[in-house]
């Protein structure tokens, strides 16, 4: 068995991935971490393998035997990958367990299932334009449209919650960045801990009352869910609501805050687009590439002692993919830091890859898509209040959350 001492310390990077610091130079460090081996991070924390080659990145999000998903929740040291504190989703769930978890929610996420509230997130977003008109010229893209996604359009047209409930469920995606920044053996912070049990009260309180009268929502559909006489055991059930309402659907108002930052920075192409809105799902795609919610997905854990891309790896050793570095790999797309919604990338792997591939990556595709659409119908000649801005970003570790966009309309 290897130890930490047979590592090649030449591997080793000295960098804090939740910082600031990182955050806001996160594209260029990024972009060195897709032509580089995977490499060491010892601070912070249980030992870290960082991957950004799209190759490297690619074969551990698609060999779940040798890296698993169930990284310990509960084992001192690993409190910050219990980012939902104790909640067991989906995507943290390996095996023949994890499949059938997945095949009773895949019906809620289908083309079909969201055809149906389409034509709602469209309403909802029309009526967030509305707001914008309403207060003036000055608006605040992130902050007034990308952010209200999760409980503007998602919250209301997805599971019909009122505005008490997307309220409490806000708060909480408020304060769950803090969890991953939990230091070896301290508790989460107090904060945290109030909102998640606001919020899951408020959970069992929703599915109660879907049970006794479901509707035309994705709660609903989750309690109905059946395969071959199979269903969500009251504990999976809980976890993946949970889930959903508090802390998964925000990675779609991550990903709009980047797409309408990289759209308002390249104008030529934005009125392009402006003059051929039949190009937005290509550029949607691109936008996706370029600048994805964040660094990291979930961290996985090497089950025995490996290797990928030439470094060794441990047994029992966090392993970090970043499906954004992959996306920045010159060997799969050249000139990768260069934005064209001509390019028509593949195989992006901002959803990540293998067995654990996004299952809501259609809802957030279709919901970023509607939501440039309508922007750019509505406000054909908005643009940044001003041209040099620079962007501020803050999330949980391993995200880039756009903080603000200031806009203004003409």
């Amino acid at each position: 068995m290897l130890t930490l001492a047979e590592l090649d310390r030449s591997k080793v990077v000295d960098v804090d991935l939740g910082s600031s610091e990182f955050k806001q130079n996160a594209r260029a460090s990024l972009a060195e971490w897709a032509k580089r081996p995977p490499f060491y991070v010892l601070s912070n924390g249980p030992p870290q393998v960082i991957c950004g080659r799209y190759a490297d990145v690619h074969e551990v999000f698609s060999d779940p035997v040798r890296f698993s998903s169930e990284v310990p929740r509960t084992r001192r040291g690993y409190e910050q990958f219990n980012k939902f504190m104790g909640v067991e989703i989906v995507a943290q769930i390996d095996g023949e367990r994890h499949a059938r978890i997945r095949r009773l929610l895949m019906p809620a996420f289908s083309s079909r299932s969201l055809a149906r509230i389409e034509a709602r997130i469209t309403q909802i977003i029309d009526s967030m334009l509305d707001a914008i008109e309403r207060r003036g010229n000055a608006f605040d893209g992130m902050e007034d449209y990308g952010a209200q996604l999760v409980v503007g359009a998602l919250l209301t047209a997805m599971i019909n919650l009122d505005e008490r409930r997307k309220a409490v469920f806000l708060a909480f995606h408020e304060v769950l960045p803090l969890t991953t920044y939990t230091k070896p053996g301290d508790p989460f912070p107090p904060e945290c801990a109030r909102a998640y049990d606001d919020a899951a009260e408020l959970v069992n309180e929703i599915i109660a009352e879907r049970r006794a009268n479901p509707g035309p929502d994705i709660i609903s559909a989750l309690i109905q869910a059946r395969d071959q006489g199979d269903k969500l055991t009251d504990r999976e059930l809980f976890d993946q609501v949970f889930t959903l309402c508090g802390a998964a659907l925000s990675a779609t108002s991550r990903a709009a805050g980047g797409a309408l930052l990289t759209l308002y920075t390249h104008p030529q192409q934005l009125g392009e687009l402006i003059r051929r809105p039949d190009l937005i799902p290509e550029a949607v795609e691109e936008c996706l590439r370029i600048a994805g919610n964040g660094y990291f997905t979930f961290p996985r854990l090497a089950t025995r002692d490996t290797e990928v891309g030439g470094t060794k790896i441990l047994k029992d050793m966090v392993v970090r993919p970043s499906p954004q570095a992959a996306n920045y790999d010159p060997d799969v797309f050249p000139d990768p830091l260069r934005f064209d919604i001509h390019r028509r990338p593949k195989r992006i792997l901002a959803f990540g890859a293998g067995p654990h591939h996004c299952i809501g990556n259609i809802l957030g595709r279709t919901a970023i898509t509607i939501a440039i659409r309508r922007l750019l119908a509505r406000f054909p000649n908005a643009k940044l209040a001003d041209p040099g801005f620079t962007p501020v970003y803050g999330g949980a570790v391993g995200e880039l959350r756009l903080q603000h966009l200031p806009m203004v309309r003409q």
